[in-house]
């Protein structure tokens, strides 16, 4: 994992776990354009949000070109 994504995913674990609500690619990639600057942060933001979820942090919700995800409130890391 590059020095670049452990940034990324430190800040999404922190805003997931502060902003409650939905998590949709479109408010990672405004999340990380506030943080990093311009830049083209879709896939990044889409790679980074199926990370989280497959460590079990977020849970997968909607139909494919609806996704969103929320916090897992049962994965014990919380809190």
């Amino acid at each position: 994992m590059s020095a670049e994504e452990t940034k990324r995913l430190r800040l999404l674990r922190w805003a997931a776990g502060q902003w409650k609500g939905d998590w949709t690619t479109r408010r990672v990639q405004h999340l990380y354009q506030a943080r990093f600057g311009p830049g083209d942060w879709r896939r990044k933001a889409r790679g980074d949000l199926d990370a989280l979820a497959q460590q079990g942090l977020l849970v997968e919700r909607g139909p494919e070109n609806g996704r969103y995800f929320t916090l897992n409130l049962w994965n014990g890391t919380t809190g």
